[in-house]
């Protein structure tokens, strides 16, 4: 189940040091006193570098583009040793960069004092804290246990890191669960909740992908389960019963299935379905009445487009009802949303459209507002509401004009319709044009 959280991946260190006995000798000693890192789930990988490509290099490769932790061992030696080789050159100046994106952590190790490290390691604090390298101390095991503290610290905040991480995780797991696809407001939370815990974007962006694509698979599956239940209500009996529609829905509400989903899958399976009884009745059309032939063919399409129409027809009013409350909420983008939801399923209805239009108003998408108020005037040029909303709207951008022709027009639409008290506050409208507010 997507929603419980991965348990947080071992964390890589990568060394990098030289071959140079001395090099050796103190490295040896500061694995000692690492010991204590695999009780946090530590994997340390430790490479010895060379003058020339070796077939560990390759090896050690990937270690270093997936390491957490990259430690450099600082000598004169080491630093010999990169800047003969291009190649390293190269990652070292990529290191910089992933460092300070955070992408990984970059630990300097000052095993002597050594001139120009910060050429190639820029601002990257080292280890010891104070600076100074390990064989300047006077009691060089003391400075490889601070060296050891350091980088546990390090890795302490990752598997904080990795925690936070997983609550995102979580966070993003439930928020999908509780609606598929998202919606402006549960992403303005989830956004909220990643800020607050400090999540990277690329952290953030991969979780979502993750989350998403499992999510995805998963509401497959859920209309498969639902198609199977449809299935079974169409062999076991003649027709669909309202009975049967009501366990349909209910489940629906279980699967959490959005209803154009829902409203498409029943069209697409009716279709398939009617194409196979008419492609048979084609093939024995010879054994059969011809006018009779004729009539179940009409019968058939009409049957299908009745049922679909009012699938349809139930879909469009409940998402007007979803999109109605939400709007009451004060949540316009999520009505704005399933207003055009309800538009695909009916494009010729104009309530949808002025109302997706108030949502706009209130948003401030004042163009898309007139839009959508245009749109139903043209389905229906006697729309009254829809020039008074529109006028609003022109009045609020000053467009006194075009408010005055919208106003004018309503006026007249209700003085046709015989509405005396709505032709009347058209025509205070008119005469004043003060009120910006949709209707």
């Amino acid at each position: 189940m997507f929603l419980l959280p991965e348990s947080a991946k071992p964390i890589k260190i990568f060394f990098a040091y030289s071959p140079s006995y001395q090099d050796e000798q103190l490295r040896i000693v500061l694995e000692k006193h690492l010991m204590r890192l695999e009780e946090l789930d530590v994997v340390m990988v430790w490479y010895q570098h060379h003058s020339e490509n070796t077939y560990e290099d390759y090896e050690n490769s990937y270690h270093l583009q997936t390491a957490d932790v990259i430690v450099l061992l600082i000598s004169s030696d080491f630093l010999g040793l990169i800047q003969n080789r291009i190649d390293w050159n190269s990652e070292i100046a990529k290191l910089q960069e992933k460092h300070f994106l955070g992408e990984v952590v970059a630990i300097p190790i000052l095993l002597y004092q050594v001139q120009g490290w910060q050429k190639l390691l820029g601002n990257i604090a080292p280890l010891p804290k104070n600076g100074m390298p390990v064989k300047s101390w006077q009691n060089p095991d003391a400075a490889l246990a601070d060296i050891s503290q350091g980088i546990e610290a390090t890795v302490v905040e990752i598997k904080k890191y990795q925690q936070r991480l997983q609550e995102y995780r979580y966070s993003y797991g439930a928020a999908i669960v509780q609606e598929y696809p998202l919606r402006a407001k549960a992403l303005n939370n989830l956004n909220d909740i990643k800020n607050y815990l400090g999540i990277k974007n690329q952290d953030a962006d991969l979780v979502q992908q993750e989350v998403t694509a499992q999510a995805q698979r998963e509401y497959k599956q859920k209309l498969i389960q639902y198609k199977k239940e449809l299935d079974y209500f169409k062999r076991s009996k003649k027709g669909i019963t309202e009975q049967d529609r009501q366990k349909l829905q209910s489940l629906q509400k279980f699967l959490c299935l959005q209803p154009d989903d829902i409203a498409l899958f029943e069209q697409k399976t009716l279709t398939a379905k009617t194409s196979k009884i008419l492609a048979a009745l084609t093939r024995n059309s010879k054994y059969v009445n011809q006018t009779a032939l004729i009539w179940i063919l009409v019968f058939t399409a009409a049957t299908v487009v009745i049922f679909i129409r009012a699938s349809n027809a139930k879909s469009y009013e409940r998402l007007l009802t979803q999109a109605q409350t939400k709007f009451e909420q004060g949540a316009y983008q999520d009505s704005v949303k399933i207003y055009t939801s309800a538009i695909k399923l009916d494009p010729q209805n104009i309530d949808a459209y002025i109302e997706r239009g108030n949502a706009h108003s209130y948003l401030k998408n004042y163009q898309a507002a007139i839009a959508d108020y245009t749109k139903a005037i043209g389905i229906s040029s006697k729309s009254a509401v829809a020039h008074i909303n529109r006028a609003v709207v022109n009045c609020t951008l000053g467009n006194k004009q075009n408010a005055i022709q919208d106003y004018q027009r309503a006026v007249d639409i209700y003085t046709q319709l015989g509405k005396k008290n709505e032709s009347n506050q058209a025509v205070e409208r008119l005469n004043n044009l003060q009120t910006c507010l949709p209707k």
